[in-house]
């Protein structure tokens, strides 16, 4: 990794969860104040995360005027959002799980029972909306609830639906197989898939599903070549598995303090920035240190 920090970044990429927000979901004032400098300075900034579009941008509203200044990245990468112009977001680009491999995927699901999220991505006339439903209710939902803020429709005929295609391919499932089970569980999908599927886990126990090309490194080079450099120009900044690709593929990559200590051990390795825990306001110090050029 070439780190840039006597350079010009001009793209701050940064994950939500243990990362951008605090322990307890919210945003950090710091952090807001952080990422509005920047924008101030000319720097373009993205949040890239896991969530989908709607629980992406909930934890900003209360700032909405910095929230409409922001790229979103969601699904880990993909689904893509430009800032907000006259109160709507274009949608720039999607992928999609390619739809034979997603009904073999359903065929999997409902063999092994899994309780599971489909993301249901549409463009409706006041812009792209990403609704989540479940097949039945569990306290696995229960938790995304709780961390997102947003409510998790429930389907019991969810699989049935899929099959007739009442709702198209996703962006992105995600399977809730317990924290016990999610080990064995990630082991034989990839045995069923290889790269057909991208695979990754997730916070606490969660798989998430995607496109096999897409990850959050994939997202930001999108924007970098829509804005015209390149990824040495950027500073992504997170904390997990997921985030790894992004982290090691750009020009400064930052790891928090607090990611799990398997995770922080590769970044380490790689020779990654770590930053304070997220409970220290590590987003915002590494914000300030590395893009802003500040003594912190």
């Amino acid at each position: 990794m070439t780190t840039i920090i006597d350079q010009s970044i001009k793209l701050i990429a940064f994950d939500q969860d243990d990362t951008a927000l605090l322990p307890d979901g919210s945003a950090s004032p710091e952090g807001i104040c952080a990422i509005e400098a920047a924008l101030n300075k000319g720097i373009i900034v993205s949040s890239v995360s896991g969530r989908n579009i709607d629980r992406s941008s909930e934890t900003f509203r209360h700032v909405q005027k910095l929230l409409d200044r922001l790229y979103i990245i969601a699904n880990n990468g993909s689904i893509i959002l430009g800032p907000a112009e006259h109160g709507r977001r274009d949608l720039l680009f999607e992928q999609r799980i390619p739809s034979d491999t997603f009904q073999e995927l359903l065929d999997y699901i409902e063999a092994r029972e899994f309780n599971f999220v489909y993301s249901w991505l549409r463009v409706t006339d006041e812009g792209a909306r990403d609704s989540v439903i479940s097949n039945r209710h569990t306290a696995s939902i229960d938790a995304i609830n709780t961390q997102g803020g947003t409510q998790v429709a429930i389907d019991q005929n969810l699989i049935g639906q899929l099959r007739t295609q009442a709702y198209p391919s996703p962006p992105k499932m995600l399977i809730l197989p317990g924290l016990a089970q999610r080990e064995q569980v990630l082991e034989g999908l990839k045995a069923a898939f290889g790269d057909r599927l991208y695979l990754v886990k997730t916070n606490p126990d969660r798989i998430e599903i995607m496109h096999p090309e897409v990850n959050k490194k994939t997202g930001i080079e999108f924007i970098t070549q829509r804005h015209g450099f390149s990824l040495d120009h950027v500073m992504a900044i997170g904390d997990g598995e997921n985030d790894l690709p992004m982290l090691f593929g750009v020009g400064l990559g930052v790891i928090m303090g607090n990611a799990e200590e398997k995770v922080r051990g590769k970044g380490e390795a790689h020779g990654l920035v770590i930053a304070p825990p997220n409970h220290e306001h590590g987003f915002a110090w590494a914000v300030r240190r590395y893009a802003l050029g500040e003594r912190v």
